[in-house]
């Protein structure tokens, strides 16, 4: 029942959008560019190209958003910093790469133990209290939060197996954010950088693995073609990214541009989730073509290491600032209800 109603809801979001696509009520026009994650042609990118034709249609070509990819004007590591400046007015960052300046994004982002599903993700935004922490969250920051696009969990990939949790102390992984806190409690040294910067760095020896991406972008970035090894348990089950505007810029809109953007990010939101539920077995099949392969389950003690290192990361996010806490406090009532 409850995929069902969530299906129902997904559907029915193109619905809604295209409801928006009358003849517009203002005749001013805009042009913005819209910073994201990731380099050209990775799959996930490609839904960003398909959330800013809908909006230039929707809107009949009064709001046209450009694509500004990583690599290409501006880094994955300044795509916060672009959107909060005006330098962009919207943008997509990954959340991890900017620990240092909104911790609650990490947060937002997905905790190791926080919510494995996608509908899970939604209803927590939508009806879970989420939408109006993020809201205050981004708005202490000059930016207006439009929602979380959906995403699978992050899983470690690494040169050497990991048979026991003992054989990560000493790798150095690409694990930025919470991701990298967790690993700390394992041993691990994190290093933070770009995903473009990824493969040269497994190849030469930079990083050892990372602890920082789905399986979808494991495979794109080919990063399995230096990295061979899957730890079989996901760090964190899905993951959540904020699609944000710059304050100003999005003031300037007339309230039915503002619609139209507001609406077509429901629809990328499950863009998002549709291409990680159609995606992922076909990214672990030519990994595994290619001869990545995932490690033995872990022992009860190492599961119970690995529960051990969640919660005091969790724990430690909660009191890093007010919205941190808020939006922790919110997520365990959440889970709590559907415990109960």
């Amino acid at each position: 029942m409850e995929r069902r109603r969530f299906l129902k809801t997904a559907a029915a979001a193109p619905l809604v959008a295209g409801a928006l696509a009358a003849p517009a009520i203002a005749q001013g026009t805009f042009r913005w560019r819209m910073a994201n994650l990731y380099p050209r042609g990775i799959s996930f990118g490609v839904a960003y190209q398909s959330f800013t034709d809908r909006v230039a249609s929707a809107s009949g070509g009064r709001l046209v958003i450009d694509n500004v990819y990583d690599g290409e004007g501006v880094s994955a590591t300044e795509v916060l910093s672009a959107v909060k400046s005006g330098l962009v007015e919207m943008g997509s960052p990954y959340m991890a790469l900017h620990a240092g300046e909104l911790a609650a994004g990490v947060v937002e982002l997905g905790l190791p133990g926080g919510p494995s599903r996608y509908d899970q993700l939604y209803a927590m935004w939508a009806a879970g209290g989420w939408k109006e922490i993020l809201i205050d969250t981004y708005a202490s920051q000059g930016m207006r939060h439009l929602g979380s696009v959906l995403q699978p969990g992050v899983y470690i990939l690494t040169k050497a197996p990991v048979n026991t949790l003992a054989d990560l102390k000493g790798m150095k992984l690409r694990a930025p954010g919470a991701y990298g806190a967790f690993m700390r409690e394992l041993g691990v040294a994190p290093v933070s950088m770009a995903f473009a910067e990824v493969y040269t760095s497994l190849a030469t020896g930079v990083i050892d693995g990372c602890c920082s991406s789905n399986l979808v972008d494991y495979r794109d970035g080919k990063w399995y073609e230096q990295a061979k090894y899957l730890y079989p348990v996901a760090v964190s089950g899905a993951q959540a990214s904020p699609t944000v505007v710059n304050q100003a810029s999005f003031d300037s809109l007339p309230d039915d541009l503002k619609s139209i953007l507001e609406v077509a990010n429901v629809e990328h939101v499950f863009a998002h989730a549709t291409l990680a539920t159609t995606t992922v077995a076909d990214a672990v099949a030519e990994m595994k073509a290619g001869g990545a392969s995932f490690t033995a389950l872990p022992s009860d003690a190492d599961t119970a290491t690995w529960r051990a290192a969640a919660a005091k990361v969790g724990a430690e996010y909660a009191a890093a600032d007010p919205f941190s806490k808020r939006l922790v406090e919110a997520q365990d009532a959440f889970l709590a209800k559907l415990g109960g």
